[in-house]
């Protein structure tokens, strides 16, 4: 887990994984441990990994947390399908129930 990285919704991290080929999914792991070791740079509500010399992965998270898998960008030729944005989410703290968008709807019904 990167302190670098938003928190991202459960349900935007099942479906970028879920999206991934069965070859991807095998090398997810890896892919986690290589974004962990790559530059970082936190501009507001916008965070980007160069996940090489040409190549930058971009988390939207408005409110502080990604909420949708639209807000995971990645410049490579195999995105969206690309294992770089199923291991942004994966690397990334777990966004607890009632934050970021969910939170406003939550307060206003009590």
């Amino acid at each position: 887990m990167s302190p670098h990285l938003p928190p991202v919704a459960p349900a935007v991290t099942a479906e970028l994984v879920e999206a991934l080929t069965p070859r991807l999914r095998k090398r997810l792991d890896a892919g986690v441990a290589k974004l962990a070791g790559r530059p970082v740079v936190v501009d507001g509500d916008t965070v980007r990994i160069a996940v090489d010399d040409d190549t930058d992965l971009v988390l939207h998270a408005p409110g502080g947390v990604v909420t949708s898998a639209d807000a995971i960008s990645c410049g490579c030729l195999l995105a969206p399908a690309c294992l770089h944005r199923a291991a942004a989410a994966s690397a990334a703290p777990v966004a607890e129930s009632g934050s970021g968008a969910d939170s406003g709807t939550e307060a206003e019904a009590n």
